[in-house]
């Protein structure tokens, strides 16, 4: 192939079109699913108790908060911290509108707040009067308002005192501030909160899990969770509940079909146009295997050279939405499973050619 530069191209164009496609709708699917974990994002390491009722992170079932005082007194259990969670609207100086999700937490912990801000946010500043933490990525929709500015929340006057990173809402502003202010703004009961974040005694895996197994035998009113689990629990309802991760799996199998395609159509054509070449080898002795072998190795480059270009692609759409705020997440497992998918499109897409050439009889070749 590497003396019939157009099919090259081709194949090639096939590969990295392909798997440009799934990677970048792969990694933007992980982005919104970690833009669905709400209050878990960045604080795993806490435990989770919900009301039973609560089906995820953003579906929280007020709890009546004296069952803070029953937590504290589980053994292994070293501070209890209440969160309020509650939707809101704002308003800016356009007058335009938006949906936001009020995150109330405690200073100084911070239990379910992000864990990374801007440079110039100073937390302790979330004390003052008004004062509500945004994400950095939102600004740009939220008439690029800057620190100190004023807008409206649910018809309330506040202030931005921070600037939180990653932690963009999912069709929805995510808007840190205090459990006390977050009920001044939303009315939610001074009786409940949305969740309790639990600081064990023991960071240790197997310490957090008796203490969650205690809290669930010894509290009924509501269902305790590792923060791994709950995080797990989140995501799997948000994937069987919207269906938006359909659509993305929808949109990933079409592009994987339309790599094949290309490549599997390429090959055939240069097969055809070289079939002479394989009637040769075949009649002075080559075998399919030897045949097979060829065709597994030009497999192979076509997959490596195909998987590096679609990888420059990948991490160049990364650094175009990282300049945007919005992130793009690539795991090991995510990049490994590319070049499978990769070298599976490459061998696919030769099946056919492979066929051909193996069912060539040496003969034929004098006929052509």
């Amino acid at each position: 192939m590497t003396y019939d530069k157009a099919k090259l191209i081709g194949i090639l164009c096939g590969i990295v079109i392909s798997i440009f496609l799934i990677g970048a709708q792969l990694g933007i699917l992980n982005n919104i699913l970690d833009m669905s974990l709400g209050i878990v994002k960045g604080n795993k390491e806490y435990i989770y108790a919900v009301d039973k009722k609560s089906t995820s992170s953003t579906s929280l079932v007020n709890v009546d908060k004296r069952v803070g005082n029953e937590l504290q007194s589980v053994p292994g259990v070293d501070k209890v911290y209440p969160v309020i969670v509650a939707g809101g609207t704002t308003k800016f100086r356009s007058g335009g509108t938006a949906m936001a999700q009020i995150i109330g937490v405690q200073y100084p912990e911070m239990a379910g707040a992000p864990a990374f801000y801007t440079h110039e946010t100073v937390l302790n500043n979330l004390q003052n009067e008004g004062a509500v933490i945004i994400d950095a990525g939102d600004v740009e929709n939220m008439e690029n308002i800057k620190m100190g500015e004023h807008f409206t929340l649910n018809d309330k006057r506040v202030f931005v005192s921070g600037m939180s990173v990653n932690n963009a809402g999912l069709g929805q502003y995510n808007i840190i501030t205090t459990v006390e202010r977050a009920r001044q703004l939303t009315g939610f009961s001074p009786n409940s909160v949305s969740a309790f974040l639990i600081k064990s005694t023991s960071a240790d895996t197997a310490a957090i899990n008796e203490v969650v197994k205690e809290i669930n035998k010894t509290i009924p009113s509501v269902k305790a969770y590792t923060g791994e689990a709950f995080s797990e629990v989140s995501i799997e309802y948000v994937k069987t509940a919207s269906g938006i991760v359909a659509n993305f799996y929808l949109l990933i199998g079409f592009s994987l079909l339309t790599g094949i395609i290309i490549v599997g159509l390429t090959m055939f054509s240069s097969v055809n146009d070289h079939i002479r070449d394989y009637g040769t080898i075949k009649a002075i002795g080559g075998s399919n295997f030897l045949i097979a072998k060829l065709i597994l190795r030009q497999c192979l480059i076509y997959a490596l050279m195909g998987f590096v270009a679609s990888l420059a692609l990948l991490y160049g759409l990364q650094a175009a939405m990282a300049a945007v705020n919005q992130v793009i997440i690539y795991s090991p497992a995510l990049l490994t499973g590319l070049f499978l998918v990769t070298f599976a499109i490459s061998l696919i897409g030769n099946i056919f050619s492979m066929r051909k050439i193996f069912k060539l009889e040496p003969v034929q070749i004098f006929r052509m």
